[in-house]
This record gives structure tokens, sequence and C-alpha cells, in this order.
């Protein structure tokens, strides 16, 4: 299992390059009758990992084997509720991160330069000023990362990326913060990033 651990404010975040087969990783799991269930409808092999991964993750940062539910977004928690959780998946990498009481939202993105045909639909027209107008690929990922991360706490009150959460201006590191507001509440968040070559990783912890 290759994978990278950070704790940070009661926080537990486990990043996983997936290398291991389905059966390898079925075999580290007991999945319930509707886990199997819903695992068997799944045709897509890269379905089939990132489904046992995430919660081979989950197990491995909490301790043990919760079930997973979804809420009518979408949104995923576990059933006894004894952790918040959010996880994300991009290609071969898994990232899940989880915390007793705080809400928590994360993603993972791997490079793509396919994020400048984008970048207008997800920033504003003042964000894409401020980030470099569409030139430096590494912010764009950061800031795409920063919003997926930002919707998976919020919801679908900051589905409109661009009008409705507000990407403040930061310098591009090897790991940073970045300051950001959801519009309609002006409520205000910090999250955390980390970039490597392989992979962008955004977080962020709310109350």
């Amino acid at each position: 299992m290759k994978s990278k651990l950070i704790t940070a404010d009661r926080a537990t975040i486990l990043i996983w390059e997936l290398t291991e087969s389905i059966e390898v990783l079925k075999s580290q799991l007991q999945l319930t009758e509707s886990d199997r269930f819903e695992f068997d409808k799944i045709v897509s092999k890269k379905r089939k990992l990132e489904f046992l991964g995430i919660r081979i993750a989950l197990k491995t940062v909490i301790g043990k084997e919760i079930l997973i539910e979804y809420d009518e977004g979408g949104k995923p928690h576990l059933s006894d509720k004894s952790f918040q959780i959010s996880v994300s998946h991009s290609n071969k990498w898994i990232a899940v991160i989880v915390h007793p009481s705080k809400k928590v939202g994360i993603d993972i993105e791997c490079p793509t330069d396919k994020i400048q045909k984008l970048y207008k639909r997800f920033l504003s027209p003042v964000e894409q000023k401020e980030l470099s107008e569409g030139n430096d690929i590494p912010q764009l990922l950061i800031a795409w990362s920063a919003k997926e991360a930002l919707y998976k706490i919020i919801g679908k009150e900051s589905i409109d990326f661009a009008n409705q959460l507000r990407i403040y201006p930061f310098e591009v590191n090897a790991h940073g913060e970045i300051k950001a507001q959801h519009v309609p509440t002006k409520s205000n968040y910090l999250l955390n990033y980390k970039q490597t070559e392989q992979y962008t990783l955004v977080y962020c912890l709310s109350e």
C-alpha cells in the first residue's frame, strides 16, 4: 500500500496510490450484503477499485470497518456518525479525510492541461484576472480542487462555482493555504493545499 498519512487539527488524511488488484483489495474487507450488491453492479474496473480503495482507506484511518451511507445529494457519511468524512479519487489516486466533529472536504486531482479550457466555467472574471488569466496550470488545479473541497462541505448552495465560491489570490508553492468565501452567506473558509508532480490535493475543515 503506497500511501501517505497527514494529521492536522485532529483530522486524519490518507493519500493512496492504488496499485493493488481487485482481488487483493477485496481480501482486506468484509463487505456487507448491501455493499456486495452495490459492488457487483459496477461494470468498470476503475470504479470497482475506487469502491474498494475508499473503504480500505477509511478503515485504515478510523481503525475499523464502518458502513458508508449516502445522502440525497450523494454525500458520503458513516452509518454510526462517529466521524465526519470526505473522499476523492483521480486516476489511481485516492484521498480520504476524517474528523471527529468538524465538517470536512477534500479533493485530489492529477495534472492535466485540460484545465485551461475549463477555468472560465469555475472562476469568476475577477478571479480569472487575479489568477494569471488561465496561464498558470498548477494554480488553476489548486483553485479547482479548492472549490471542489468547499462544495463537499457546503453542498448544493455552492454548485455555481464561479459565482457562489470566491477564491482569493494565493501564491503557488509545494504546500500552502488559501482563503475563500461562500458568497451568498459571506462565510469564510481557510483551505490547505499540497502539490506534487503526481497530484494536487486540497482539504478544508469547517465548524
